[in-house]
This record gives structure tokens, C-alpha cells and sequence, in this order.
């Protein structure tokens, strides 16, 4: 009997929603159909009042009859000739079809609206764009822009788009609305615009938590073809593997043999000190969406005094596309800011798989940026902590000061690098690190 009436609201529930939907599809319907309809009854009445003034003149004749003939049948061919004229479809043409911006500054789109031959100048003309961000959780945003005409049939105009957050933004649709002088016709239409994206970095945290390798740096120095024979000569042991014959006996792993029964060999890889790995923390969802924002930023300040130091940046977070991206020089820097601009925290695996798959290829620097540190990972870096291992912490407002002094003291005690960044201060302090004290280079987004 319960299953039944379970079922029996499933379905009520069901058609209530269907019903809901068609409402709202009839009504987008009749709102597309209003300016039409508006017209269509404009032009009846005023049909009607020529009719009447035409059969006034013809019975009864006077001055004020033929005024009221003459002045309809002026308006009806001023209406006729708006018809004609103003219900035409335009073209839009912006100056560039990507355009960069920074996060949380306003920009200036430039472009020309063009109408074609025999356009008559109306009373206003209005362009409202639409655009769509391909980051999960934000909302599309509407541009509008009131527009002069001309004689020529193109018109100059300038979308004044507000701070918008970071990401990748694509242009669907503009709607041309023209009305005359008067506001007797009314037009709505979809003008052709072609493919434009908006990209939108984020900005760099300035001054950012800079994770320290040894002795306070920020990043791994260069080191010095001597140094880098000798890391060589004795590199990183980060796994085992089967006993190969002619390994020599030295890299015969005792322990693992003993615990399997079968020669194991150790698996070692060679540092690259130029080489930094950026881990972002992706995963959590609405839950750690707050933090997400700042650890952007936070990986962005990071990669900024790598990449002028002439190291090899290499970008990973674990979203649900794993989305990988490596970069050197200061020139490449808005490369890995897009991939942060397009990152949505959806991501479904621990940050500490991430860093133990892309360790495997990193150098000698290894940083992750998280808001939800574990136990697992920490085991993971202070594994990995002969690399200059640094864990940054981004954590809320909500966040009791001493669980920040938590995980400082069990990092210290594991080896690896610690920072706390405040989310809410994230662009003016950061505790327990140093900041970099290098501000974005303004004409990296290219705008």
C-alpha cells in the first residue's frame, strides 16, 4: 500500500512538472509573438480610424474631416514605410572574436551594427547580448546597449560588460529591439553575430602564499650542471618493480622482496630541479566551491615567479577532464591562466591520486593546493618530501584558527612546506609564507 501511494506521487509530481514546463514554453511563446501582435493591432486601429474619417469626409464633408483623413493616411504610409524599413535582421561585428580580460574588472566591447540598404532611422534601436560561461555554477550573463541610427545603416556601439568572475564566456545570441519615434512599431530580432568568446583570467594572488624550497625560496632555483650530475648519480627512489637480471644488487628493494616472496628492484627517476608541479584541488563540489576561487589564484601567483625565473611549469588539477597543461617563460603565462579560467570544481577523485600519478613525471618541486587536506595525502608528500615538497592550505572564514595550527604542526612534523591562505584575505595576506610581492602583468590578458 505504501509503495502504491509512493508511486501514485512519483507520477502526481510528474505531470505537475510537464504541466509547468508546457506554461513556461506557451509563455515564452506569446512573449516572442507580443511585439508582432502589438503591431498587427496598431495598424487595425489605425485602418479603422482612416475608414471612419474617409466615410465622415465623403457624408459629411468639413474641414475637421478631411484633417482627420488626411493626418490618418499619413500615418498609415508613415507605418507602412516603418514596416518596410525597420523589419529587417542585422549583422553584429566586434572588433576581435576572443577577448581577454582580467577577473573583477570592467570592459569595453567595440563593435558595428550593420543594417543593409534601405533601413529607415527609427526612434532608439537596442542590442541585448547574451552570454553563456562554459564553468559549471555560474550564471549567463545580459549585455544591453541602446544604439543611435543613421542614414547609412551602421551604427557604432559599445558594450559596457560589469567585473565578471573568471571564465570562459561564449557569446549566444543578440536581439535587435527597434522601435520608432513615436512607439507606434515595435521589432525584435535576432541579429546575425557569429562566433565571439570572452575569456576572463583570474587574477594572481598578490602577494601569494610562495611555498618555500629549503631555505625560504619561493620556487626550485636552477641549480648548476655539477648539481645536476650529482642528483643524477643518486636519484629518487618513489616505487618497486620486478627483478630485472643485471640490476645491480644495490637496488634490490629487501623489504618489499621479503613481504612479496619475489625480487623486487627499486624504481628510481631522475630529478629535473627546473621543473615546478602546481596540484589544484578540484574536488568537493558546492562544498568547497568558497575556497576554490582563491586557490586559483593562489596556483596562478605561484606559477607567475616560476615562469620569470626561466623554470617549467607544469599545471594539473583533477576535475572530471584531468586537465593537464605545461608552460616555461614569462610569455607563457596566460596559457596556464586559461586552463585555470576554465577549471570547475567537479572533480570526483582525492587530490592525492592526482599527485601521485603526475609525481611521477614532476621535478624537483612539488606544490598542492587544496582546501581539504587529509591524512592520505600528507603520507603521500612526506613520501615525496627530497623533492621540496610544499602543501598550501586555503581555508574559509568559518575556520577555527586552530585547525589551521593543526595541520601546520602535523606538515612540520611530516617534512613538507606549509601555508595558510585565508579565502576571505586571499589578495592581501597570507600566513605562515612569503609572499611573492610580483603583480600580474597587466598586458598578459590581452585585452
Amino acid at each position: 500500500m505504501r509503495k502504491w501511494r509512493r508511486s501514485a506521487r512519483k507520477r502526481s509530481w510528474k505531470k505537475l512538472s510537464e504541466r509547468f514546463r508546457c506554461w513556461r514554453a506557451a509563455m515564452r511563446r506569446h512573449n516572442r509573438r507580443r511585439p508582432v501582435m502589438r503591431n498587427l493591432w496598431n495598424f487595425g486601429m489605425l485602418l479603422c480610424c482612416w475608414g471612419t474619417a474617409w466615410y465622415w469626409a465623403m457624408n459629411y464633408g468639413g474641414r475637421s474631416a478631411w484633417f482627420c483623413f488626411y493626418g490618418a493616411g499619413l500615418l498609415f504610409i508613415y507605418m507602412g514605410v516603418g514596416l518596410w524599413g525597420m523589419a529587417r535582421t542585422g549583422r553584429i561585428r566586434l572588433r576581435s572574436d576572443q577577448t581577454r580580460a582580467w577577473s573583477g574588472e570592467a570592459l569595453k566591447l567595440d563593435g558595428q551594427l550593420m543594417l543593409g540598404r534601405g533601413w529607415v532611422p527609427s526612434g532608439w534601436l537596442m542590442l541585448e547580448a547574451r552570454w553563456s560561461s562554459t564553468v559549471a555554477g555560474h550564471r549567463p550573463i545580459v549585455v544591453r546597449e541602446v544604439v543611435r541610427s543613421s542614414l547609412s545603416g551602421t551604427a557604432a556601439f559599445t558594450f559596457h560588460v560589469p567585473a565578471l568572475p573568471r571564465g570562459l564566456y561564449v557569446l549566444d545570441h543578440v536581439h535587435l529591439k527597434v522601435s520608432d519615434a513615436f512607439g507606434l512599431l515595435q521589432f525584435s530580432r535576432r541579429a546575425t553575430a557569429g562566433a565571439h568568446r570572452l575569456l576572463v583570467l583570474p587574477q594572481p594572488l598578490t602577494p601569494a602564499a610562495r611555498p618555500a624550497a629549503g631555505a625560504g625560496d619561493g620556487v626550485p632555483r636552477r641549480t648548476t650542471p655539477a648539481a645536476q650530475q650529482r642528483q643524477a648519480a643518486s636519484p629518487f627512489p618513489y616505487g618497486t618493480r620486478p627483478y630485472t637480471p643485471g640490476d645491480p644488487m644495490n637496488r634490490i628493494h629487501w623489504r618489499s622482496t621479503a613481504r612479496t616472496g619475489t625480487l623486487r628492484a627499486k624504481e628510481t627517476e631522475q630529478p629535473e630541479p627546473d621543473r615546478l608541479l602546481v596540484c589544484v584541488d578540484a574536488a568537493g563540489g558546492r562544498s568547497n566551491a568558497a575556497a576554490f576561487e582563491s586557490a586559483l589564484r593562489a596556483a596562478g601567483g605561484l606559477a607567475l615567479p616560476a615562469l620569470q625565473q626561466g623554470l617549467s611549469v607544469r599545471l594539473a588539477a583533477n576535475d572530471r577532464q584531468g586537465q593537464v597543461r605545461e608552460a616555461r617563460g614569462r610569455e607563457s603565462l596566460p596559457q596556464l591562466l586559461e586552463l585555470l579560467a576554465q577549471l570547475s570544481c567537479d572533480g570526483e577523485h582525492p587530490v592525492a591520486a592526482l599527485v601521485q600519478r603526475e609525481a611521477l613525471q614532476a621535478g624537483a618541486g612539488i606544490v598542492v593546493v587544496t582546501a581539504q587536506p587529509d591524512e592520505q595525502l600528507l603520507r603521500l608528500l612526506c613520501r615525496l618530501r627530497p623533492r621540496a615538497v610544499h602543501l598550501v592550505y586555503i581555508h574559509g572564514e568559518g575556520m577555527p584558527p586552530d585547525a589551521v595550527q593543526v595541520w601546520r604542526r602535523q606538515a612540520g612534523s611530516a617534512g613538507v612546506g606549509f601555508t595558510a591562505v585565508s579565502a576571505a584575505r586571499a589578495g592581501r595576506t597570507a600566513e605562515g609564507g612569503e609572499g611573492h610581492g610580483q603583480a600580474a602583468d597587466p598586458t598578459a590578458a590581452g585585452a
